[in-house]
């Protein structure tokens, strides 16, 4: 039995012994290369993704949004509904008033235009969040939000720590034209819509 076994492993070695050295060298190649690397991107995925993640925001917003993500990340990402259209109206803006596009001068760019200064006022209140929530420590403002339906499609907008500064925006965006709720608690505002209901 033993003489079997020994026969048929000699004879498994003598075929894929040569593939297997391969393979065991490789790994004990890549291990050497790539252990210390393995252990410094460990040692700091604790501390490095928050440092990051504060200059992709500052970079990509404001260094006052970054700090709100840092004093309180849920509002933070609430607050895109203003960031990221204030940017968007921005850009589109600035697209449609310069090289080529501005010779014709589309019919868009003054909605674009004014649509920017809104939401640029929007994004200078959400600016204010973080100072002002530290301010207040432990009281929790109630949130404010208004639907805004732009390209037959429903956004919420928000939040505003305070009514007056959402019914500002709302107001201003329905003198243009634009297709508003009233402001409304965020709890509140989740049961409504501004496209009829169908029974």
């Amino acid at each position: 039995m033993i003489a079997l076994t020994w026969k048929a492993g000699s004879k498994f070695l003598s075929d894929k012994g040569p593939s297997i050295a391969i393979v065991v060298f490789l790994l004990f190649a890549s291990g050497i290369l790539f252990w210390p690397h393995g252990l410094t991107v460990n040692m700091a995925v604790g501390k490095e993704p928050e440092a990051i993640r504060y200059e992709k925001v500052s970079t990509s917003y404001s260094e006052d949004a970054a700090d709100l993500m840092r004093v309180n990340g849920e509002l933070f990402t609430k607050s895109l509904s203003i960031l990221d259209n204030q940017k968007y109206y921005c850009l589109m803006q600035h697209h449609l008033g310069t090289g080529e596009a501005a010779v014709s001068r589309p019919s868009a760019l003054p909605r674009y235009e004014r649509l920017c200064g809104i939401f640029t006022d929007a994004a200078a209140m959400v600016d204010t969040y973080a100072d002002r929530l530290n301010g207040w420590s432990r009281f929790h403002p109630e949130l404010y939000e208004f639907i805004y339906l732009d390209k037959a499609a429903e956004q919420r907008i928000g939040p505003f720590l305070t009514l007056e500064e959402c019914a500002e925006i709302a107001q201003r965006l329905a003198s243009l034209g634009e297709r508003t709720t009233g402001c409304l608690p965020y709890d509140e505002s989740q049961r409504v819509s501004l496209y009829p209901q169908r029974v």
